[in-house]
């Protein structure tokens, strides 16, 4: 009896054909080479970004495009995801100066080296950035030192010396002025020289709206500059003693726009508690969330596949009724890392 109801259940299930599944065919990533125009724009878009959204330090200019992949996006556009290697200009970000015209720092000023990966959106031509995960490291101390052995190295920013030569450089500004009063807004490098010491630093100001003068006898009535007035301005200075201190500033016009938020209400006259010699680029974290349609921002991508190779022995004779392998130049790899424009840290 069991056997006969086996019998009944598998007849429907013989009768039942088999549906063949539609081939899958992934989208393969499209190679690009790291130097190409396209990757160039591309790392152009995002040092904009990193440069115009990193809120502390300095601007960053492009050394290098480590790697880069192109993946196809459903429903449409592309994704970019790059690597790139960026070093450090002596241009601050209160610098109103494009960083495509600020000058690289030389390896002997104990260079800033940073890294980001970034991935942006191509759609109808156009790049949008998605995500940038950024760090920066100074160069090692032992490499200053073999190409400079009397250069002096990055100092901790709150390094007791370097805010006491601040402190001083400042108020050998503000005396000698005859126009507004600046107060600090950060410090952005500092470097002491042994023997003797010398401290030379490099900070960022901000203007009140007091003169310099008004400021000795009435200091805590000077406030800051209505946001559609902000200026801002950066000082370079060595302090050798108390009475030998060699102290420059230059201060920007007012930028439309410009009013650097988060370091006027995070910083200024704050006393900097961070043990860090450098303000590193870990500081600029984006996310930005892919509005698309798509359940996925990237296309399922399957690595290429790789022509099969057959090893035959020596005098063996080929089977002819099994077809030859196709010859081809094989899947195209991209030209990476490219070129570097100024130097190897």
């Amino acid at each position: 009896m069991k056997v006969l109801v086996a019998l009944l259940l598998l007849v429907p299930l013989l009768r039942c054909k088999a549906v063949p599944l539609a081939p899958f065919h992934p989208l393969d990533p499209r190679v690009i080479n790291c130097d190409d125009p396209e990757s160039e724009e591309a790392a152009a878009i995002a040092l904009n970004y990193i440069n115009a959204h990193h809120p502390h330090g300095y601007k960053y200019a492009l050394n290098s495009i480590e790697k880069i992949k192109v993946l196809p996006r459903r429903p449409a556009g592309e994704i970019f995801e790059l690597e790139l290697d960026l070093l450090e200009t002596v241009c601050h970000i209160v610098n109103p100066l494009p960083a495509e015209n600020c000058t690289i720092r030389p390896p002997t000023d104990h260079v800033v080296e940073g890294n980001c990966d970034v991935k942006l959106l191509k759609l109808e031509g156009n790049f949008s950035v998605l995500s940038i995960k950024c760090y920066s490291t100074p160069d090692s101390a032992e490499d200053i030192t073999q190409i400079c052995p009397d250069c002096p190295v990055l100092a901790l920013l709150n390094d007791t010396q370097v805010i006491n030569a601040v402190d001083l450089a400042l108020t050998e500004y503000n005396r000698g002025q005859d126009s507004a009063y600046v107060k600090l807004l950060e410090i952005g490098r500092a470097q002491i020289q042994h023997f003797p010491d010398i401290v030379s630093v490099e900070f960022a100001v901000v203007v009140m709206n007091c003169s310099a003068k008004d400021a000795q006898d009435h200091v805590d009535d000077c406030q800051l500059l209505p946001k559609d007035l902000a200026q801002f301005g950066f000082c370079n200075a060595a302090v050798l003693t108390k009475n030998n201190i060699t102290v420059s500033c230059t201060i920007y016009e007012h930028q439309p726009g410009v009013t650097h938020h988060h370091l006027i209400h995070n910083h200024l006259g704050r006393q900097l508690v961070q043990g860090f010699k450098h303000h590193d680029l870990r500081d600029l974290h984006v996310s930005v969330h892919d509005t698309s349609d798509s359940s996925s921002a990237e296309a399922s991508v399957s690595p290429p596949l790789a022509i099969p190779v057959v090893k035959r022995a020596a005098g063996a004779v080929l089977d002819p009724t099994i077809p030859p392998l196709p010859i081809g130049p094989g899947p195209r790899h991209p030209l990476c890392p490219g070129r570097i424009r100024h130097f190897q840290v």
